[in-house]
C-alpha cells in the first residue's frame, strides 16, 4: 500500500516541479499567476536629413517664393484677396500680409523652414510698425533671389549679409530725412485710406485718431448692426465694476455716478469696520462722495458701506483694482497719479486707520457699472500725469531694442492709453463673419500705420519712395569696405524696385516700365495704380508712413542675410503617408487598420 501511495505522489508532483523550473528559466513570476516579465522599453530617435550648400539654400528659397507669391497678390489698390480655409475652422477672406503668411504650412519640411523665416520678417515689421508686412515679404523675396545668384558664383555670403544691413540702414536714414510731418485731418485720412485700401475706413480712423490723439486708445469691436460706427468716451477706464450692486445710486441703469468725489486707494483687502471708520467720518464731514479702490472689500467692512449708503449717510462705491501681481501694483500707481491719491500700502508701513483727507485723491466725475469704472480727471494733476507718461514711453522705447518683449510693450502702451483718458471705440459691422474679420484686420493695420506716420512722418506711397531712393546707390557704395559689400548694395537697389513693380502688375500694367519711369523723377512723383496715371502722389493723397517703409526694408535685409549665409540645413525625415495608412500597432487585438469594421 505504501508503494502505491508513493507512486501516485510522484505522478502528481513531477509536472508541477517541471513547470516551476520552467518558470524560473523563462522569467515567469511564481505565486501571482504565470505572467511574462515586463518588456524593456526601446526608444529610437527619428532620423534627420542634412543638406549642404546650394541644396540647402534652394529649399529655403523655394519656401520663401511660395509664401511671397501668395502674399504679393494683395499689394496695391487693385490687389486681390486670399481665401483661407483651415481645417475645422471658419473660412476667411483676408487682405493682410502677415495673416496670410501665418496660415501657410507646406508639406515639405525643408521648404517650411523658409516659410517660417519669412514670417519672422513680416511679424517683426507688423509688431514694430503695425503695417507693411506685404512690402517686407516682397522685398525679402527679391533680395533673396538676387543674392542667391551672387552666392552661387562665388561671392562671400558673410560680406553680402554685412553689406545688406549697412545699405538698409543707409537708405532708412535717407527716408527718415525726406519724410514730411503729418498734422492735418486730411493727411490723417490719406494715410489711413491708403493703408486700409478703403476711403470709408480711412475717414472713420482719421476722425477717431484726430480726437483722441496719439496717446489715446482706439479700440476695435464687433457691431451688431451692418454699418461701422465710432463712439468716444473720456476718462480713465478700469476693467472692473462695483463689488456689490447694493452700492449703486441709479436703480434703473444699475450704475453709481458721483460728481467731485474723493478717491481712496488701498493696497490690501478691507475686512473690518474699525480700519475704515476714521476716514469715513472725515469724508462725511466734507459731505462729498467717496470711491474706494482696493484689492477687495469683504465681510463687515462691505456691510458697513452698504448700510451707510442705504441710510443716506454717505455716497460710496467700492471697486477692485484690475490686474494681478506686479500689473496690479502698476495700475494702483497710475490711478494714484491720475487722481492725486496716496496709496495706502503695508510695504511702506502705512495703515488705513491713520489716513487723513490729504491722502485722498480727487476727480471731476466717476461712473461705475457692473463691468467697468470710468474716472474723469479734474485737471489738477495734469503735470504728474505728463511726467508719468514720459517715464512709460521711455520704458517702451527701451523694450523695443530687446527681443521677445511684445507682451511687456503692450502692457506699457495700455497704461499710457489709460492715463491719457481718451477712448475711441470703432464698432465694425458687415453682413457676414468673413467680411467682419477682413475689415477688422484692415482697421488694425490702418490705425498702426497712422500712428507711425504721426511719429515719423509720411513718404510717397505706391512703392515710389523706395524707387526714388535708388538714386543714392553710388553714395551708398562708397561706404562699403570691399567689392562683396558693394555687390550687396546692387542687390538691395534692385529689390527696392520690387514693390512698385508688383503694384503695377496687379493693376495690369508692365511693372518694369513703371519702375524705370518713376525712379528718375522728382520726390513725390509716382504711379497711381487706382487711376493708372503718373502724378505727384503726395498731392493726390497717396502716402505711406516712413516707419512702415524703413522697418520693412531693414527686416527684409536682416532675414535675407540669414538665408544667404545658410550653409547647412538639418530637418526631420519626411514620412511617407502610405506608411501611416498601412501601420498596424502591436497593442491591438489584430484589428489594426480594419478597426472601423468593428466599430459600433
Amino acid at each position: 500500500r505504501r508503494a502505491m501511495v508513493a507512486r501516485s505522489l510522484r505522478t502528481a508532483v513531477a509536472p508541477m516541479l517541471a513547470l516551476l523550473c520552467a518558470a524560473g528559466s523563462h522569467g515567469l513570476h511564481m505565486g501571482v499567476g504565470l505572467r511574462p516579465a515586463p518588456a524593456q522599453l526601446h526608444v529610437e530617435m527619428m532620423a534627420r536629413n542634412i543638406d549642404f550648400g546650394q541644396d540647402a539654400r534652394l529649399h529655403l528659397v523655394s519656401g520663401v517664393d511660395k509664401v511671397a507669391n501668395a502674399v504679393k497678390v494683395t499689394l496695391g489698390p487693385k490687389g486681390r484677396n486670399v481665401v483661407i480655409a483651415p481645417k475645422g475652422k471658419a473660412i476667411s477672406v483676408v487682405n493682410d500680409g502677415v495673416t496670410i503668411a501665418g496660415q501657410v504650412d507646406l508639406e515639405s519640411i525643408k521648404e517650411n523652414v523658409g516659410v517660417k523665416l519669412l514670417l519672422q520678417a513680416a511679424s517683426q515689421t507688423d509688431s514694430r510698425a503695425g503695417d507693411g508686412t506685404t512690402t517686407a515679404t516682397v522685398l525679402t523675396q527679391a533680395i533673396t533671389r538676387a543674392g542667391l545668384k551672387l552666392v552661387s558664383v562665388g561671392h562671400n555670403a558673410i560680406a553680402l549679409q554685412k553689406g545688406l544691413n549697412k545699405a538698409a540702414a543707409f537708405f532708412s536714414k535717407k527716408i527718415r530725412e525726406a519724410a514730411e510731418p503729418v498734422t492735418t485731418l486730411e493727411q490723417y485720412q490719406q494715410i489711413a485710406s491708403v493703408s486700409a485700401n478703403s476711403e470709408e475706413i480711412g475717414f472713420i480712423i482719421a476722425e477717431a485718431m484726430f480726437k483722441v490723439g496719439l496717446d489715446g486708445s482706439t479700440v476695435i469691436e464687433e457691431n451688431q448692426q451692418m454699418v461701422d460706427t465710432v463712439e468716444f468716451s473720456e476718462g480713465m477706464e478700469l476693467d472692473t465694476g462695483y463689488i456689490s450692486p447694493l452700492l449703486t445710486n441709479d436703480l434703473e441703469t444699475q450704475t453709481a455716478s458721483f460728481s467731485d468725489p474723493y478717491v481712496l486707494a488701498v493696497d490690501y483687502k478691507l475686512t473690518t469696520v474699525a480700519e475704515l471708520l476714521p476716514i469715513l467720518e472725515a469724508v462725511v464731514m466734507q459731505k462729498k462722495p467717496l470711491l474706494i479702490i482696493a484689492k477687495d472689500v469683504v465681510a463687515e467692512a462691505l456691510s458697513a458701506l452698504i448700510l451707510n449708503h442705504d441710510r443716506g449717510v454717505l455716497d460710496v462705491c467700492a471697486v477692485k483694482v484690475p490686474g494681478f501681481g506686479d500689473l496690479q501694483k502698476s495700475f494702483f500707481e497710475d490711478i494714484c497719479t491720475f487722481s492725486g491719491a496716496t496709496l495706502i500700502t503695508p510695504e511702506l508701513n502705512m495703515k488705513l486707520e491713520n489716513a487723513t483727507l490729504a491722502d485722498l485723491g480727487t476727480l471731476a466725475r466717476v461712473k461705475v457699472d457692473k463691468t467697468k469704472t470710468i474716472l474723469v480727471t479734474d485737471g489738477r494733476h495734469a503735470d504728474a500725469v505728463e511726467k508719468r507718461v514720459k517715464v512709460l514711453k521711455a520704458a517702451t522705447e527701451k523694450l523695443y531694442s530687446q527681443a521677445n518683449k511684445e507682451f511687456q510693450i503692450q502692457r506699457l502702451e495700455q497704461r499710457i492709453y489709460k492715463l491719457r483718458a481718451a477712448v475711441a471705440r470703432i464698432k465694425v459691422g458687415a453682413p457676414t463673419e468673413a467680411e467682419v474679420t477682413d475689415k477688422q484686420l484692415r482697421y488694425e493695420d490702418a490705425i498702426n500705420a497712422l500712428r507711425g506716420a504721426i511719429v515719423e512722418g509720411r513718404v510717397p506711397g505706391g512703392g515710389a519712395c523706395l524707387a526714388y531712393m535708388t538714386r543714392y546707390a553710388d553714395e551708398c557704395r562708397q561706404l562699403m569696405d570691399n567689392e562683396d559689400e558693394a555687390a550687396a548694395v546692387n542687390v538691395l537697389v534692385e529689390a527696392m524696385g520690387a514693390p512698385i513693380m508688383n503694384i503695377a502688375d496687379n493693376a495690369g500694367v508692365l511693372g518694369a516700365l513703371v519702375r524705370e519711369k518713376v525712379a528718375n523723377h522728382e520726390w513725390g512723383y509716382g504711379f497711381n495704380a487706382k487711376t493708372l496715371e503718373y502724378e505727384n502722389l503726395l498731392d493726390a493723397g497717396i502716402a505711406d508712413p516712413a516707419s512702415v517703409t524703413t522697418w520693412a526694408l531693414e527686416n527684409a535685409a536682416s532675414i535675407s542675410g540669414s538665408l544667404l549665409t545658410t550653409e547647412c540645413l538639418i530637418t526631420d525625415t519626411e514620412r511617407d503617408q502610405s506608411e501611416d495608412a498601412d501601420f498596424e500597432p502591436d497593442i491591438t487585438t489584430g484589428m489594426g487598420k480594419n478597426v472601423d469594421q468593428y466599430a459600433w
